[in-house]
């Protein structure tokens, strides 16, 4: 293979495994799993305006379910308290930003972890190109983990600050603050996002180690391996 075409490949895998960390990551949260782990915490705040736990988990359920399978509107729309909806216009429009975000992201997170696997098994094809997928993956591992490390601090440091900026990136000024008696505010409190960036650092972060291990220790094997046929080849 030539250099040009093995350089893009390498950067290929380096470049596009945190994009499949991270997202994968946030793909574990969006579940009834986490949403039980969240709301069962003993520091978690109670809703000030009446919902118990059981009502919370039913109704972020369905509101992640939403977001997650692509439902039309009308499954959060429909949805009712004391005969009256769920969710104001405002949330609904919101929510419709949300799934948008969401699936868009997802659609990417598809469309990356194909051409690292594509990308990977080009490489690993020949002997001589194993070593440089060996780097790849020890690289992208290491770009993750800092990354997200640095995002993380970030967010621990200057709470406020990083949630804001990320929405600004993600949604239309004004379209994501709501009152704090608004379904949204009650389900997802502020302790809830917090909680989940750090969560989705935590799990990069780890995520991120575990695969420039597996790169690292590759490239060992792979040194070894070719120190060896070397020795092993006759010498004129």
């Amino acid at each position: 293979m030539s250099p040009l075409p093995l350089r893009l490949l390498k950067l290929l895998i380096s470049f596009l495994l945190p994009l499949v960390l991270v997202v994968g990551s946030v793909r574990l949260l969006v579940t009834d799993q986490y949403l039980a782990f969240e709301y069962g915490k003993t520091d978690f705040p109670p809703d000030p305006f009446g919902f118990d736990q059981a009502q919370r988990l039913t109704y972020a359920s369905a509101n992640f379910e939403y977001v997650r399978e692509s439902q039309p509107i009308d499954a959060l729309a429909n949805q009712q308290l004391n005969g009256s909806p769920l969710y104001n216009a405002r949330e609904l429009k919101h929510m419709r930003d949300v799934q948008n975000v969401y699936q868009s992201v997802w659609r990417l997170w598809q469309i990356a972890l194909a051409l690292v696997l594509v990308a990977g098994v080009a490489l690993s094809w020949r002997r001589e190109t194993r070593a440089a997928l060996a780097a790849a993956i020890q690289w992208g591992g290491v770009i993750s983990a800092a990354l997200v490390a640095v995002v993380g601090l970030l967010a621990i440091i200057a709470w406020r600050l990083w949630f804001v900026a990320f929405h600004k990136i993600f949604f239309a000024a004004g379209t994501w603050m709501f009152n704090y008696s608004d379904t949204l505010i009650r389900l997802f409190p502020e302790k809830f996002w917090f909680d989940a960036a750090m969560t989705i650092s935590g799990l990069t972060l780890i995520g991120g180690l575990l695969v420039a291990l597996v790169g690292w220790r590759l490239r060992v094997r792979l040194q070894a391996a070719s120190t060896n046929i070397q020795l092993s080849t006759p010498q004129p």
